[in-house]
């Protein structure tokens, strides 16, 4: 327990925070009174959310998938926590006993405008498409700074049943950084063989919120964690010299009130450089939600300290064009399983088990996925729930006329209803509805953006005595971004190197060198 009297500061309250106090308690013997958690929003999780009730209606702005083979510091950090629901088993073994008792076979991932659901066995790569992709897996990452998707493929790859599928799963964008696509070749290589399926997403029982953040929070709560919600820190201050020191933490709390913490010298800061839900905001079945992207505060903070210490990063590629970056979600709640079941019988995929479907084409690029109900624990039984995104939210829609960005709840159902065929229903949907939340987020991709690989700090800056950056805008040499994992990964380096722990965070698994992988990667292409 050699640490016992230090503290540690968290600026952010998401995942990796609450992770890297894990790990700072288990492996490094701090007292869970001396780990202060300040957070910005009146609630932790930072991404990983799930809120609502049945009389208002549920929303998550995303949903987090899961993968049991590749997110190894996420499985180690879950099996540390314990389940709130069984006792006795960890939130590693709930998940993944809920998964293999749920397991994904998705049966209608392409939709097209007639309603028909697509074969997409076939990539429906030609000789051109193969041949750029086997180019850029061997193409040295340090050579794709700053270049796009688009750069790189041509016209006809943008059609393939892969872009449609690959682009939807994890929200690419043509100008996303290809850096960042060729990372999710290599690390999601497993997944290849499997896109048309998805079968290798690993789903939690409920939301993420309720699966992962408050086992961890309820585990933390029992060492005595401090959390400081809705206070947002404006600034750290720096030792004056060469090093990377932070010694004070200036925050503002939401009555307007304004302090500073100072740091003794031993104790930590761990700031979430970036948050890739800053500024969200909801909208209702009659509201649209709200686009401001103005003044995000992660990205304002890590900005005013990279302007004081040049080896902090620099923020400007990825909030810089957050027309580039937002996308607009939803979240429909719905008495009584009217729509679910016709869901379920259009796709021939019960709730749980067919993650996304995409109507490829759609204006607005969209996408559905219903998750095993309840997806709440508030739901009850006479309540269900989908969740739905569009990536192109400036573009007019193909039955509602307005821009995605302009619709309201109810508008984005019409549009949904219409590509599913629905409109015989329409009527009696529409009578059930509890509510459809819209979600905008300027600055949900923002991670995706084209960058130079210098562009994102390492988790302990060179020359840092006690500042560790613990976010998805941080490199990590071989990891993919937008998963939990990175975060977690993030959480687990930054307290072993700060505080010289003699301990492995878990190696990225390489299957992108595995023979059998490889060889089955090559068969798909060619399907």
């Amino acid at each position: 327990m050699h640490d016992s009297n230090k503290h540690a500061y968290f600026v952010g309250g998401g995942l990796a925070s609450l992770a890297a106090a894990v790990y700072l308690i288990e492996d490094a013997g701090f007292k869970g009174e001396n780990i202060h958690i300040i957070e910005a929003l009146p609630v932790l999780g930072g991404s990983n959310d799930g809120a609502g009730a049945k009389q208002e209606g549920f929303v998550c702005r995303g949903g987090r998938m899961l993968n049991e083979e590749t997110y190894e510091n996420f499985w180690d950090l879950t099996s540390r926590i314990p389940s709130l629901e069984v006792p006795n088993i960890s939130v590693k073994d709930e998940i993944l006993a809920f998964d293999h008792a749920n397991p994904t076979h998705a049966k209608a991932r392409l939709i097209d405008k007639y309603g028909k659901i697509l074969d997409v066995h076939s990539m429906g790569f030609d000789h051109d498409d193969r041949m750029k992709m086997l180019k850029l897996f061997f193409t040295d990452e340090n050579e794709l700074d700053h270049m796009t998707i688009r750069e790189w493929f041509g016209d006809h790859f943008f059609t393939t049943n892969f872009w449609y599928m690959w682009q939807t799963t994890f929200a690419w964008q043509e100008w996303s950084s290809l850096f960042e696509f060729r990372r999710y070749m290599n690390r999601m290589i497993l997944e290849f063989s499997r896109i048309d399926t998805l079968e290798g997403v690993t789903r939690t029982p409920y939301n993420q919120y309720e699966s992962v953040i408050l086992p961890i929070k309820k585990h933390l709560d029992k060492f005595g964690v401090d959390y400081s919600l809705k206070r947002t820190v404006t600034d750290l201050i720096f030792k004056d010299d060469n090093g990377i020191t932070v010694t004070a933490i200036q925050y503002q709390d939401a009555d307007g009130q304004t302090g500073s913490i100072a740091l003794q010298e031993g104790d930590l800061c761990f700031f979430t450089n970036g948050c890739i839900t800053d500024n969200s905001d909801n909208g209702d079945y009659k509201t649209p939600a709200r686009y401001l992207p103005d003044n995000p505060p992660s990205f304002a903070l890590w900005k005013k300290i990279a302007l004081k210490k040049p080896r902090l990063g620099n923020p400007d590629p990825f909030f810089g064009k957050p027309d580039e970056t937002k996308w607009y979600s939803f979240t429909a709640t719905f008495r009584g399983n009217k729509m679910l079941k016709l869901i379920e019988a259009f796709s021939g995929n019960k709730p749980g088990s067919g993650a996304l479907m995409t109507f490829k084409d759609s204006s607005w690029r969209m996408s559905i996925v219903v998750a095993a109900q309840p997806h709440f624990k508030a739901q009850g039984e006479d309540t269900t729930i989908f969740w739905g995104y569009g990536l192109y939210p400036d573009k007019t829609g193909d039955f509602v006329q307005k821009r995605m960005i302009d619709c309201t709840g109810e508008e984005i159902l019409t549009e949904l209803l219409h590509h599913l065929h629905f409109e015989q229903h329409e009527t009696e949907i529409k009578e059930s509805v509890v509510n459809v939340i819209p979600v905008m987020m300027p600055y949900i991709d923002a991670l995706f953006q084209p960058h130079a690989k210098s562009d994102r700090p390492p988790v302990v800056p060179r020359g840092s005595t006690n500042l560790a950056m613990i976010s998805q805008f941080v490199e990590i040499p071989q990891d993919m971004v937008f998963t939990e994992e990175y975060s977690v990964r993030a959480a687990r380096t930054a307290v072993y190197t700060l505080l010289n722990i003699d301990r492995e965070v878990a190696p990225v698994t390489p299957y992108n060198r595995r023979p059998d992988v490889l060889a089955k990667a090559v068969h798909t292409a060619y399907r």
